[in-house]
């Protein structure tokens, strides 16, 4: 019962209130016994969102109010994927929740749609796309993006991709070489397996975090390191990381070469997280600043070598793992994010005397390569080297977008 509580209480603050998925459960059940059972009862709504809404549309005549949407959520994810809770118990429960929080003359409603719900006798789609999206649980106009710019098929492919569940990590080269990260995860008997980043993806356990925080490997994900190393740092250059926070990247770069980073953000809290990354990773090299990345800095003009432009966006290639990324998504909340994306490109632009790597980890070419050909139009002096699309595959790989620029030469 104290575990439907408190997912009920953490998903009902993440529906009403807009709170984050990962914040909000650390404030309610960090450290608990049952952290873990909460943990997949809320990710699990939240990942089965569209799904959920769907059934909800089909099994009442009338939309319920937000409180009561959420309780249903939660009663019918547990009753599809959760076998070890009894359909007697788990709806009896629920109905004392509606109880609780003041909707007791909707106990009847609640009790009657749970126990009368039966998946099989629901008919999905007739709509290819349509289908898709309630049985990949991704929201119908995002799916229809998809479509367009990368036909049904691949899309059907990594829509559908597992969730995976290993994390990756990587040797901090300042302190260890990653043939001597194998080797003292090969000593505590914990499987890794090598990845096209130079990392390794492994489970997360009691060695692996003894590792971490001890400083001889971070956690950074594969596509992060890969647009970190499409910069190409070498020793002597002047970098700026104009999108820095949590400061991965900059560190990263910071090992790869002796070379001098700024990194900058334009909030304090997340200042200080660079800080924070910089000094648990004993990094050299890396002045963390403010500096608001929409506003134009005279005194960075040409200041720089290069320039990682890791630009705020939509999320939607990593919404596996964050699935709160659907829920705050809209179309026109990615047609305000391309004004601010083209914005902060062209002012890095201004800063750079010849690399320029753009990244982001979303799948929508409005927010890549839209944005990159854009560019490339308007700033003549500008020329795209390569880029590449990474798409969710199930096996460690995020949604992810490298671009890399470089200004022209004379001859060119």
């Amino acid at each position: 019962m104290n575990d439907l509580i408190l997912a009920f209480e953490v998903l009902l603050a993440i529906y009403k209130d807009g709170a984050f998925a990962s914040i909000e459960l650390n404030k309610k059940v960090n450290g608990a016994s049952n952290q873990a059972i909460v943990t997949r009862m809320v990710y699990g709504v939240l990942q089965k969102d569209v799904e959920l809404e769907y059934y909800i549309g089909k099994i009442t005549a009338k939309r319920p109010s937000k409180t009561i949407v959420v309780l249903i959520k939660l009663g019918l994810y547990c009753l599809i994927y959760i076998n070890s809770i009894p359909k007697y118990a788990l709806v009896n429960n629920l109905v004392t929740i509606c109880e609780k929080y003041g909707k007791r003359q909707l106990k009847g409603f609640v009790n009657a749609t749970l126990k009368n719900f039966d998946r099989e006798k629901i008919l999905l789609p007739e709509d290819e796309l349509e289908r898709l999206s309630v049985e990949a649980s991704v929201p119908l106009w995002i799916v229809k993006k998809y479509v367009k710019q990368y036909g049904f098929q691949a899309t059907d492919s990594f829509v559908r991709s597992e969730l995976f569940t290993k994390e990756h990590i990587r040797a901090n080269l300042r302190k260890i070489t990653l043939e001597e990260l194998e080797s003292k995860l090969g000593k505590e008997n914990v499987e890794y397996e090598r990845s096209r980043a130079g990392g390794l993806f492994v489970r997360n356990c009691a060695v692996v975090k003894n590792l971490c925080e001890k400083g001889f490997a971070t956690i950074q994900s594969m596509t992060s390191m890969l647009a970190a190393q499409a910069m190409e740092v070498k020793d002597g250059e002047k970098v700026l990381d104009i999108c820095s926070a949590p400061g991965g990247k900059a560190v990263y770069m910071s090992e790869l070469a002796d070379v001098k980073i700024t990194a900058c953000d334009k909030y304090e809290h997340r200042i200080e997280l660079i800080k924070s990354y910089v000094a648990r990773t004993s990094a050299k090299g890396i002045e963390a600043i403010f500096n608001d990345a929409l506003v134009y800095n005279e005194k960075f003009e040409n200041a720089f070598d290069k320039t990682l432009c890791d630009a705020p966006c939509s999320g939607l290639g990593v919404a596996g793992k964050k699935p709160d990324i659907y829920l705050n998504s809209s179309e026109s909340k990615i047609k305000e994010l391309t004004e601010v994306q083209y914005g902060i490109l062209t002012n890095a632009a201004k800063y750079t005397k010849r690399r320029l790597v753009y990244s982001t980890c979303t799948l929508l070419k409005e927010e890549n390569g839209d944005i990159v050909d854009r560019f490339i139009k308007e700033n003549p002096k500008w020329k795209l080297v390569s880029q590449k699309q990474y798409l969710p595959d199930g096996k460690g790989c995020d949604g992810f977008y490298i671009a890399v620029l470089e200004k022209k030469t004379a001859d060119e």
